[in-house]
């Protein structure tokens, strides 16, 4: 039972407690305790009933004094902003407060078992996705442009390309490179447009030889030398000259050798190459609009759902809040540092509070505002009822007790 209705139930005991007995209140002692007992339950319930409504309403309608929380809705709202913005949310109440907590613990908590990590990697990646994809590529392409093309500009690229013929010089790249060489000649020769090539050049050749020399003609006739059979002879003459260089070491090829690898190191010591290769990287560099193939890449590989950073910078964000979960040392500065900045940000920002409780408080009606206070205060002064009744009667049996002695000793 609500305690409402335990008040009103005291006091509709004690009217007609004290109504039923009218008839005994003077017949003796027990009589007239039990009646003026209630009489005054009946009394004191009223009173503090009227009391009690009067904060609230208007009791019987009586509008005068009653009625208080309306009538004084100005001031108590003040007082309650006051005390609210001044005492309960003060500066230092809430940071007495704050500063019990241990803020690193609780953050490690929320990321190791709440799943804070997942949160947070998903906001650092939706706000990273979201600067980078709305990210102008083509100005950063054209603010990146001259730096790569200086970075080009400054490759050495005369320089390694001496290094790498010196490499190739040596005799175990020089070898592996002759017979690389060898065997794609060997491919060469057998093909159609070498074989075709070569007959059309010993066809001129013969024809050359021939004219004017009627026995040169004949003697070539006797031979039967054609031009596909000289092309023959010729293509494997050359296989069997490529077999012996592939086969073994002859003199001839250690020549052959020798002579690849001298050919590299002058190369590779040749200034008029250098320069060539050093007027040829500055012509291409000046030629070269880097703007179209930067902004290409940018938008193939750093924008989109997802690029090639995003694991990378999952991992990294893992390592810090691994790093973050095991250092003592770093969660008591990170605890100092959330405190410190509350507390500024308290101090910074307090005036806001009385604001922001007076504007709660304005969009609450007179109404509203009167239920909301009797709810949180119904039962405290349904018990204040209650107590009067019970107060007042025991008041009211004691007056009866006393008079009654009075008169007893007085002899009225």
């Amino acid at each position: 039972m609500q305690k409402k209705n335990k008040a009103n139930l005291a006091l509709l005991i004690s009217a007609t407690g004290a109504v039923g007995t009218i008839g005994i209140g003077g017949s003796g002692l027990l009589g007239g305790l039990v009646h003026h007992g209630f009489l005054a339950a009946t009394i004191g319930g009223l009173a503090d009933w009227f009391a009690v409504t009067a904060i609230f309403h208007k009791p019987l309608g009586i509008s005068y004094r009653t009625d208080i929380l309306r009538r004084n809705r100005g001031r108590l709202m003040e007082s309650l902003v006051n005390f609210a913005s001044e005492d309960l949310l003060s500066t230092e109440h809430i940071m007495n407060v704050l500063r019990k907590q241990d803020m690193a613990k609780l953050l490690v908590d929320y990321l190791e078992v709440r799943g804070g990590r997942e949160r947070v990697r998903s906001v650092v990646d939706e706000v990273m996705l979201q600067s980078v994809n709305d990210m102008d590529t083509h100005a950063l392409a054209v603010e990146l442009a001259p730096a790569v093309r200086d970075g080009l500009a400054a490759f050495p690229l005369e320089t390694i390309a001496c290094d790498i013929m010196n490499i190739l010089a040596e005799e175990r790249h020089s070898r592996r490179i002759l017979h690389s060489l060898m065997s794609i000649g060997t491919q060469i020769i057998d093909s159609p447009a070498w074989q075709e090539v070569l007959e059309d050049n010993i066809h001129v050749l013969l024809e050359s030889y021939e004219r004017g020399s009627t026995v040169r003609a004949f003697l070539i006739g006797c031979l039967g030398l054609t031009d596909e059979k000289v092309a023959a002879m010729l293509t494997k003459k050359m296989h069997e000259q490529i077999d012996t260089y592939l086969n073994g070491e002859t003199e001839s090829y250690a020549s052959v050798k020798a002579g690849f690898e001298t050919m590299l190191r002058r190369f590779s010591t040749d200034e008029t190459l250098l320069d060539m290769m050093t007027n040829w990287k500055e012509h291409f560099l000046g030629s070269l609009d880097l703007v179209p193939f930067l902004e290409a890449w940018l938008n193939a590989n750093v924008k989109g759902e997802d690029p090639f950073w995003l694991p990378h910078l999952n991992h990294f964000v893992d390592q810090k809040i691994d790093q973050f979960v095991r250092s003592e040392h770093m969660q008591h500065r990170v605890d100092q540092a959330l405190k410190d900045f509350a507390e500024s940000e308290l101090k910074k920002h307090h005036s806001l509070i009385p604001g922001l409780i007076q504007e709660r408080l304005n969009e609450l009606s007179d109404e509203q505002l009167i239920e909301l206070t009797e709810s949180k205060v119904q039962d405290d002064l349904q018990m204040i009822r209650i107590n009067g009744a019970v107060v007042g009667s025991m008041v009211g049996m004691g007056l009866f007790l006393m008079v009654w002695v009075i008169e007893r000793i007085c002899g009225v």
